[in-house]
């Protein structure tokens, strides 16, 4: 333990035990709550805590008691890895331990005691934050803002922030992870495992658990980086008992009685305490050890009788009632048992030792061991089952009367009183959703019998969105056809009725599902009805408006879906949600995109970049997005510098609570650095489990993710994954194209090009082309042209090759897009240098090659109308220098910038070059005739 003190500045004792009754109980479940001196709170974020809906005590970490049982056996090895986890049953003294190792230390420690209720993720993670910042307040108030948004981001996406946050802390900070047996929700699990994985080296991490941790240590124990305390370390050895028994018991137990004892505990340290309560009341301690079982459920069941049969009748009645509250104050023990001295109760169970733990430094909550209140409830529905009831019923109007809603409702649900639970779900609807509870919102809907939720709309309305926003399509129709069949009757009511109001949002609701499923046709059915009731300019008008620009896009409507997208597109008039107006502007821009206007796209990004800026949202979320689509176009022009510092922006904000806009980012990103020579991989594997929740499955949105992901994978040759990715898809492939998934169908055609079905490729492409022609969407005309010339040369007609790639040449000249030619390949840039011989050829023949590889480049005196156009004005005086060799340091002064300046200059002039160093910039620059 030394070594743990000297490292974390933690100090070393022994294995707590109890003085006596009155003093504090020896188990890590036995939690009577206290602030150690390394975790005390500052008063700021004392008064966070108390005007949000962080429960304060939850972050308190348990006294360090009175007398201790040396242990010197648990003591900390010589090197202390990042991790340790402590994993054993109940009543082995988890937490003891713990707080034994931090009682006197002076590393800031954050204490997150766990329950069921942070198996909701947004509860967990806003606990998680508020720990670290009882020690480092100006943590994470970015995540908290996030965390209260309307609807929260999922917690997995928000864990890297939280690791990139940990890494700026000033100082050390040992973290604890008290009961994390009570986590089952996997979203949770999986955020724990990405702290793990990503453990930032100020972090030292301390897990207390009953079960195995659901989540994968491997590794950490492969490297060494993880330090186990499991039940036989844990266990009571002989001589510890003895010490507990006649040191700070002081009972005085013979040797033969102490290894009786020992022997039927078997080292379970509850065991021992339970023991303990009764003999202390008991003069015959020899015939009460040789009585004693050695079985530990069938002990808890003796020494409850035990300890319960010395007790009033009063006290037996108010532990039972009390037993069914998972915390309890004073008035909420009144309201339950009908009693008006709870208080005096409660100092009297305090005094008696009798299990109950203070949750907080104003004696106020409380709750039992949890050993203990399980047994209660046994004993209560075995005795008295017609109170569980009325307990839960009466517990859950007090919680209602004090605003505390989750537990008035988990309260109704325990009582099987479905109608007042949905009573409360749809009074606090709008309060339950902004405080994160959409997760726990939808299990409560689950267990409601179908009858019920049929006959709540308001609440199925909800329920449907929180769905949608959790990408779960059957949920969302489950809840959208119990709206649906509880308005059946009202179609006829008055336009600017309630009813109309909700039935206009089920046609809102059914629309978004329609484009969450790919059928654009459907969509716009639902999305134009709801337009004819909502208000214009109102939230849900305009979501409707662009949800309909979207289908439109996707049917080949362009001009309609244009006007839609211009008419919801101003930042400046967002007062709400800024992702609606942002959405239009990146549908618009993908409009110009088709068409070839790269610049107009661009132009239409920046600017809504700025006005963002003006307003002081440009750290929003939905901003990354903007990022997102300029990396898109900088990628396609071929500029992979930019692009990489977008998308890596773009990915970083939509990290937050933007599933299929970050995974859009995520698959251009890994695009972009696999053109810039990235060794290694390129996505991670978790990042590639994501995107397989995308690959085939077409959703009408901003972007066509699954073309994307199956563009990705073909540049890195991996056929067996567009296999699954072809099945997935199911896209018609003989007979009429399937409407709107005209970017997974080139997919498609390259895929069959790299199988050598050639004429399935070239049928497929001649059926394209029709379609593309008569809408004029220039960047996919382009794109055929190219595929075509691949096709007919690996056929052998040079020729044919020749003119259809010459005509998309021609196509391209006037869009600026590069890198759809240079990613097919080096036999197209084979092509473009016959181009350059024929009587047809233009100018950006040549800067097209310019951008393959030096094989592929044009003679140096043909050089000099485009190859200005490579790099910016800075750039170019970059360049004169480089040519001249001066040293960076050189380069840095003479143009008065900083050396990350010239950094960046260098990183994008190398990336145009196609290069990796500064010789090799030097003689690919010479080779293009650039001498000044």
């Amino acid at each position: 333990m030394k070594n743990l003190c000297e490292q974390f500045g933690l100090a070393s004792s022994g294995f707590s035990m109890s003085a006596n009754f009155n003093e504090e109980p020896i188990d890590g479940d036995f939690k009577s709550q206290t602030v150690l001196p390394s975790v005390s709170m500052n008063t700021q974020v004392t008064g966070m805590l108390q005007n949000s809906h962080i429960l304060a005590t939850k972050l308190v970490a348990p006294t360090a008691p009175v007398q201790l049982v040396p242990r010197p056996r648990l003591q900390q090895p010589e090197k202390i890895p990042p991790i340790i986890l402590v994993c054993a049953p109940a009543g082995y003294g988890k937490t003891t331990l713990i707080v034994s190792w931090l009682s006197s230390g002076t590393t800031p420690v954050a204490w997150h005691s766990l329950d069921a209720g942070d198996n909701d993720p947004v509860r967990f993670l806003a606990h998680f934050v508020a720990a670290i910042q009882s020690q480092f307040a100006d943590f994470g108030h970015a995540l908290v803002d996030m965390l209260e948004s309307s609807p929260p981001p999922p917690i997995v996406s928000l864990m890297r922030l939280v690791v990139n946050q940990l890494c700026s802390l000033p100082g050390k900070l040992c973290l604890i992870l008290d009961d994390v047996h009570t986590l089952t929700e996997p979203e949770v699990h999986q955020a724990i495992a990405f702290l793990i994985e990503h453990q930032p080296p100020q972090l030292q991490l301390i897990l207390a658990s009953r079960d195995e941790p659901p989540f994968s240590l491997a590794r950490m124990r492969a490297q060494r980086k993880l330090l186990e305390y499991r039940a036989a370390d844990l266990r009571f050895t002989l001589d510890e008992t003895e010490k507990f028994c006649n040191e700070v018991m002081h009972f005085g137990l013979p040797p033969d009685q102490v290894q009786a004892l020992s022997a039927r505990t078997e080292g379970w340290i509850v065991g021992l305490q339970l023991a303990a309560v009764s003999l202390h009341e008991n003069p015959d301690k020899t015939s009460f050890i040789n009585n004693f079982a050695g079985d530990d459920r069938h002990i808890t069941d003796f020494l409850l009788d035990e300890v319960l049969q010395s007790r009033s009748q009063r006290i037996q009645d108010f532990l039972l009632q009390t037993s069914l509250l998972e915390r309890f104050n004073a008035p909420l023990c009144n309201a339950v048992t009908g009693q008006d001295d709870s208080r005096t109760m409660i100092d009297q169970l305090e005094r008696a030792n009798l299990f109950i733990l203070g949750l907080d430094h104003q004696r106020t909550w409380y709750r039992y061991h949890h050993l203990f209140m399980s047994l209660l409830q046994n004993r209560l529905l075995n005795t008295r089952p017609d109170l569980v009831r009325i307990v839960h019923l009466r517990a859950s109007r007090w919680f209602s009367e004090n605003d505390l809603i989750p537990e008035a409702i988990e309260h109704a649900f325990k009582a099987v009183d479905h109608e007042l639970a949905v009573d409360l779900m749809e009074k606090n609807s709008s309060k339950l959703f902004s405080h994160g509870q959409i997760s726990r919102a939808l299990v409560w809907a689950q267990q409601l019998p179908p009858a019920i939720l049929a006959q709540r709309p308001i609440l199925s309305i909800n329920c449907a969105w929180a769905s949608y926003y959790m990408d779960n399509l059957d949920a969302m129709e489950l809840h959208i056809n119990a709206v649906a069949e509880c308005l059946k009757n009202f179609h006829d009511a008055p336009f600017g009725s309630k009813e109309q109001a909700m039935l206009a949002q089920v046609d809102l609701l059914r629309g978004c599902h329609f484009a969450l499923n790919g059928n654009g046709e459907s969509g716009i059915v639902h999305f134009r009805r709801a337009l004819a009731v909502f208000s214009p300019g109102r939230t849900l008008y305009r979501v409707a408006a662009v949800g309909l620009g979207f289908c439109y896009s996707a049917c080949g409507r362009l001009e309609e879906a244009q006007k839609l997208f211009e008419e919801n597109s101003a930042i400046a008039d967002s007062k709400q949600s800024v992702l609606i107006p942002i959405t239009g502007v990146l549908g618009l821009g993908r409009i110009h995109l088709l068409h070839g206007r790269l610049q107009a796209a661009r132009q239409l990004y920046e600017k809504a970049l700025q006005e963002c800026l003006e307003a002081g949202w440009q750290d929003f979320p939905a901003c990354g997005l903007l990022h997102i689509g300029l990396g898109e176009l900088a990628y396609e022009t071929n500029e992979l510098s930019r692009a990489e510092q977008h998308l890596s922006r773009g990915v970083e904000m939509t990290a937050i609570g933007m599933q299929y806009a970050n995974a859009w980012g995520h698959t251009l990103l890994a695009q972009t650095r696999l053109a810039m020579g990235v060794s290694g991989q390129v996505l991670d594997e978790t990042r590639e489990m994501a995107l397989l929740k995308y690959s085939g499955r077409f959703i009408i949105d901003v972007s066509p993710l699954s073309a994307a992901i199956a563009r990705l994978w073909l540049q890195q040759n991996r056929l067996e994954a567009m296999a699954r990715w072809r099945a997935a898809a199911k896209l018609p492939e003989h007979g009429e194209l399937a409407v709107g998934r005209e970017a997974e169908y080139l997919m498609l055609a390259r895929y069959f090009f790299a199988l050598k079905q050639l004429p399935e490729a070239h049928d497929l492409l001649e059926r394209l082309w029709q379609d593309a022609e008569a809408g004029m969407r220039v960047t996919v005309m382009i794109e055929i042209r190219i595929l075509q010339a691949l096709v007919l040369h690996e056929q052998g007609d040079v020729s044919g090759a020749l003119i259809v790639l010459q005509q998309g040449v021609e196509l391209a000249e006037k869009t600026g897009m590069v890198r759809i030619f240079v990613d097919s390949g080096r036999p197209l840039g084979e092509m473009l240098k016959k181009l350059t011989k024929g009587a047809n050829y233009t100018s950006h023949i040549h800067r097209l090659l310019g951008h393959f590889s030096g094989e592929a480049a044009p003679a140096a005196n043909e050089t000099s109308a485009w190859l200005p156009m490579l790099f910016s004005k800075k750039e170019k005086q970059v360049v004169t220098y480089i040519i001249k060799g001066a040293t960076n340091q050189q380069i840095a002064t003479a143009l008065f910038i900083s050396a990350n300046t010239l950094g960046t200059h260098l990183k994008n002039i190398y990336a145009k070059l196609q290069v990796n160093s500064r010789l090799q910039a030097i003689e690919r620059l010479r080779q293009l005739g650039f001498t000044s």
